[in-house]
């Protein structure tokens, strides 16, 4: 349930799978209209793309064979204009360039990324919220939903969320844990899902609060110590920074 925090903040705590409570700042119409803002002027400029593209065909093809195609010049405009949306939220973790920009990405109800269906309803949707112009219904309904959700999210089960930038290791591309000493942990055939959880600690333990930290840390590592064969170490988070270095290591093949 989400809950007031400091300068208007709202928390949303999602229990994953595996029984593990996280918490997110759910995106508040601000950050997010700007975000949609960066969105629209891109699928805009592809839009002019595809009609430019479409300019430069008609010298070349008759008249009549220009006419025939009218309609699929239409709906190829409006495809590139929702691919645009649907391909990289799907792709890219929850993030198009505009949520990237502001720090944003869209989760599913358990925390983990918003799956195919679910980014294909959130913006297939995405044409009410639009109206009249400028978002304005999806705005409003961000404004009075109570977990910040546009008509899409709704219909999607879907959250916008404050997402940090994590570290990134770029020959690997995977979450850097913080450096710590000590053997690589057996993470043995660790469920995918748990993986993402482990990275994603390690990536904003910095930016939670000691007391949210601690209680994050403890659900995380109850559940690493249920399937590790000798428990892992005794403190939580150093548990934790542990498997995410030993997945690291071994190139994140514990899933299973």
């Amino acid at each position: 349930m989400p809950s007031p925090t400091a300068g208007f903040r709202t928390v949303l705590s999602l229990e994953t799978p595996d029984h593990v409570v996280l918490g997110y700042d759910l995106a508040g119409a601000g950050n997010r209209g700007f975000s949609a803002l960066v969105d629209v002027v891109i699928a805009v400029l592809l839009v002019i793309g595809v009609q430019a593209l479409a300019a430069v065909v008609s010298l070349v093809v008759p008249p009549v064979v220009m006419h025939a195609l009218a309609g699929a010049e239409v709906m190829l405009t409006l495809l590139v204009a929702w691919a645009y949306f649907i391909l990289l939220e799907w792709l890219w973790n929850g993030r198009t360039v505009g949520k990237r920009l502001f720090g944003l990405r869209v989760i599913a109800a358990d925390g983990s990324p918003a799956s195919f269906v679910a980014v294909l309803v959130r913006n297939l949707v995405r044409a009410v919220d639009f109206l009249p112009a400028l978002y304005g219904v999806g705005l409003l309904a961000i404004v009075v939903s109570g977990r910040a959700q546009r008509l899409g999210d709704l219909a999607a089960g879907t959250f916008v969320v404050r997402a940090p930038r994590p570290r990134m290791d770029l020959l690997s591309l995977r979450t850097v844990a913080p450096a710590a000493e000590g053997s690589p942990v057996p993470v043995g055939r660790l469920p995918g899902e748990l993986q993402r959880l482990v990275r994603e600690f390690v990536a904003r333990e910095g930016t939670l609060d000691p007391a949210r930290r601690r209680e994050i840390a403890a659900r995380i590592a109850a559940a690493l110590r249920s399937r590790l064969p000798e428990g892992g170490a005794a403190d939580d988070a150093e548990l934790i920074r542990a498997v995410a270095r030993s997945l690291r290591e071994s190139g994140g093949r514990g899933a299973s």
